[in-house]
């Protein structure tokens, strides 16, 4: 009996790391705090080593975009995982438009499901809100 409970914290212990946020938590609503919508990969299925462009809506009163962060969450080889350390793309063309999207290539090397979590952050800090979306390498 003691095996099995083992194997249970365990499953419950990495499924809870899992769902765990990484990074700055949200700024408070306001006019200089970014805010993102409508995430999404073109194509959404790419071979191995091919590149999908990920577009998302942007608005930021202070018109000073400064990064996007993406975080890698996906299934590859059977394997649930998470990445500890988020991908930094600069966003410095973004910077002086109050609205707009924002177009970004990505290139994936290892073939799986990718589930990214995506947000940016303004020259003063202020960080938006999180997307999330997938697509497929194969």
């Amino acid at each position: 009996m003691t095996a099995r409970r083992s194997f249970c914290l365990i499953v419950l212990a990495c499924l809870l790391a899992g769902c765990a946020s990484f990074g700055p938590p949200s700024s408070a609503p306001g006019t200089d705090v970014p805010r993102i919508a409508a995430l999404r990969f073109d194509p959404e299925s790419i071979e191995a080593g091919g590149t999908t462009r990920m577009s998302f809506y942007f608005e930021v009163g202070s018109a000073d975009l400064d990064q996007a962060y993406v975080i890698d969450r996906g299934i590859s080889q059977f394997q649930f995982f998470t990445a500890l350390r988020a991908i930094q793309i600069s966003l410095k063309q973004y910077n002086g438009i109050v609205a707009g999207t924002a177009d970004l290539d990505l290139k994936w090397a290892t073939a799986g499901y990718r589930y990214l979590e995506v947000y940016v952050v303004s020259v003063k800090g202020n960080v938006s809100n999180r997307l999330y979306g997938g697509f497929t390498v194969r």
